[in-house]
């Protein structure tokens, strides 16, 4: 359920500076066609084909507002902003202000960029190392889902695997045979200094 707004009454030099022209990209206001007026499957994959790349654009645009909102608004503000006036908590709107800043730090690009904030996001807690080799592998890409992300990372930070079973016994019956040759010249040292001990 949306949270209900507070009017807010603001001065004409506020509301001169809320409406004057901003380097943000503006949202979209066009609607989309109707479910019902579509009959193809071409047609019904255009629309949502569109839809997505409006998303897309929107939840990067909604991160820098956001990152503006952060350095503009006085302290406390844009916490009580979130918290109070925006219809998704504050780690989903921390993600968007991640993957915003990581785009235009050109940290991420636009083309290779995934659909999803959450998934362009689980890219961004990839190390650059590890980044570096998802995009070797073809994970960097806008199609990508975000349980591959996951599952590359589990398998990149997941510990060594301990020796096989068979190198451990191959190990285990090379000490025995290390100790049985010290055995086997300590007896051996033990005869040749008895032998000199006879000839004393």
């Amino acid at each position: 359920m949306a949270k209900k707004l507070t009017p807010r009454i603001v001065t004409a030099e506020q509301a001169t500076e809320i409406l004057s022209p901003s380097d943000a990209p503006a949202p979209r206001l066009s609607r989309p066609l109707a479910p019902g007026k579509l009959r193809t499957r071409a047609s019904f994959a255009d629309a949502i084909g569109r839809l997505w790349a409006q998303a897309e654009e929107n939840f990067i645009a909604i991160g820098r507002y956001l990152n503006h909102a952060k350095t503009t608004l006085e302290h406390g503000e844009f916490m009580e902003m979130v918290e109070r006036d925006l219809p998704f908590r504050y780690s989903t709107g921390n993600r968007m202000m991640k993957v915003a800043a990581a785009l235009d730090a050109n940290v991420l690009s636009l083309d290779t960029m995934p659909g999803s904030y959450a998934t362009a996001y689980e890219v961004l807690t990839l190390t650059d190392e590890e980044r570096s080799a998802a995009a070797e592998q073809g994970l960097i890409r806008p199609d990508v889902q975000r349980k591959e992300i996951a599952e590359f990372k589990k398998r990149l930070r997941a510990p060594s695997p301990a020796p096989s079973t068979d190198r451990r016994t191959e190990l285990l019956r090379e000490i025995k045979q290390a100790k049985d040759e010290v055995k086997r010249w300590k007896e051996r040292q033990a005869q040749l200094e008895a032998e000199l001990a006879a000839l004393s």
